[in-house]
């Protein structure tokens, strides 16, 4: 096992050698390990080759000359809830595995899992210091991370301390404020919900986020760019991404793994440029907003290839993705995760960077719309709401952050939003402000209503376990 000071080195090595890999030859790798990954499927996996054949695929005809979009798309509908464990994975024995994830179960009936053997565990920690140290220098400072992400969502490192307390708000303060001193920096992990509690939490025991030089990373759904100046100026953050200091995003999925996409400085400033413009309707490069800004997340082309199934005339359809890890329990080649998304060309990721003033990414980018089913027709999405709810701190200090989505009366749409659970100084006239707001926001047929927590018919009481459901 190497050394620290070792490992500081080798990861400053792979950086620096990944810069200078030419952006083609990088993608056409990718490619290449996506159709060794499904070869290798075929092979491993009884559920795969029935769904193969199920799409009329020879297993002989697979090689490299083999076209990813002839294969079959995987969904959890056709694995998880078809096959059994037995059938999707490749034989492994039970003292083998060191871990069991599962996915969210929100997109359907049932769950999807990602087995991992000890072998896989005991590595499972370099990817994530990787990207630790491309975005926030953790070789070069003592770094606390803090992870409050739900539902078992735990991760290992061996370049940051970790803490893994899930949703206690009380003891990740708590660790934050007596240990965190200790440290140069300290990374908190969350979701969009969860971080109102840790916000509030903080300021009853006196936690100064500038002192512990505190950065956050969002996972679990979109983080809008609203949200993500509340909970900057909460912080004493400069949201546009002060030297050391920001509220990034990251995309992940229970099945196939942790920050498959994620956000850098670079994008962040892109995508607060294109939401800056967006109101004068659509670009040449990105096209419609759809009343937000997509995330602009990069990837790793060698960690995972990334395809987008029947994009329409923008280029936006349903991401699909393939882990180049051919020692996967669970191997899922073209697993679409129910997310819409679009791949960006460097010509107009160059463009979106030098409107920025920015320079371009060196990893390839990806545009994130959100989850496809939090987009029904003749409703407005999930994202233009929580624009809506962040774009007046007052207004969203009220608020819980949940909210349901409903067809309203002759065509209008209906949001009801829950009040947090001190309402008392609740403002009488808060619904009108947020219609009033709405139609300024090109929402002119929104019905608002804010209702108190105990009230809320939507799980009135949050347990941030689960994904919250927005759309009825």
């Amino acid at each position: 096992m190497l050394s620290g000071p070792a490992l500081k080195l080798l990861r400053k090595g792979l950086l620096a050698y990944a810069r200078r890999i030419d952006p083609d030859r990088m993608l056409e790798r990718s490619r290449r390990g996506a159709v060794q990954v499904v070869a290798h499927t075929a092979l491993h996996s009884s559920a795969y080759r029935q769904l193969l054949k199920d799409h009329g695929v020879e297993l002989s005809t697979l090689g490299q000359g083999t076209e990813l979009a002839s294969l079959p798309a995987l969904t959890k509908a056709n694995t998880f809830e078809r096959f059994s464990l037995a059938e999707l994975a490749r034989p492994v024995s039970t003292r083998e595995l060191a871990d069991v994830l599962t996915s969210s179960g929100r997109g359907g009936p049932s769950f999807g899992f990602r087995l991992t053997t000890r072998k896989q565990h005991e590595g499972s920690w370099f990817d994530i210091d990787l990207g630790l140290q491309d975005v926030f220098r953790v070789d070069e400072q003592p770094t606390l991370l803090v992870n409050c992400l739900p539902m078992g969502v735990v991760f290992r490192s061996r370049a940051v301390t970790v803490a893994n307390v899930s949703v206690r708000e009380d003891m990740a303060c708590s660790i934050l404020r007596d240990v965190g001193p200790r440290f140069a920096q300290t990374l908190l992990c969350t979701d969009p919900l969860f971080v109102r509690r840790l916000l509030a939490e903080g300021e009853r025991q006196g936690i100064d986020w500038r002192a512990l030089n505190t950065s956050v990373i969002v996972g679990e759904e979109v983080l809008v760019e609203a949200q993500r100046d509340y909970i900057a100026a909460r912080m004493g953050m400069d949201p546009q991404g002060e030297p050391h200091r920001l509220v990034g995003s990251s995309f992940g999925v229970g099945e196939l793994g942790l920050n498959l996409l994620f956000e850098t400085r670079e994008t962040i400033r892109m995508r607060r440029t294109l939401r800056a413009g967006h109101d004068a309707g659509p670009t040449p490069a990105m096209g419609s907003t759809g009343g937000a800004a997509p995330s602009l997340f990069c990837y790793n082309p060698l960690r995972c290839h990334v395809e987008v199934l029947h994009p329409d005339a923008e280029g936006y359809g349903e991401l699909c993705f393939t882990l180049l890890d051919r020692q996967a329990v669970i191997p899922l080649p073209r697993y679409a995760t129910g997310d819409l998304g679009r791949l960006l060309h460097r010509e107009v990721v160059a463009a979106l960077a030098a409107q920025a003033g920015t320079s371009a990414p060196w990893l390839p980018v990806v545009a994130v719309r959100g989850r496809i089913k939090d987009r029904p027709a003749g409703l407005p999405s999930v994202e233009s709401v929580k624009e809506l709810l962040y774009q007046d701190a007052q207004i969203a200090d009220q608020l819980s952050g949940a909210f349901r989505i409903e067809a309203g009366p002759m065509g209008s749409a209906q949001v009801s939003f829950q009040a947090v659970d001190d309402a008392t100084a609740l403002d009488p006239q808060i619904s009108d402000r947020l219609c009033a707001m709405a139609a300024l926001a090109g929402l002119p047929l929104l019905v608002v209503n804010v209702v108190r927590a105990s009230n809320f018919p939507w799980r009135p009481s949050l347990d941030y376990e689960r994904k919250f459901s927005y759309v009825a």
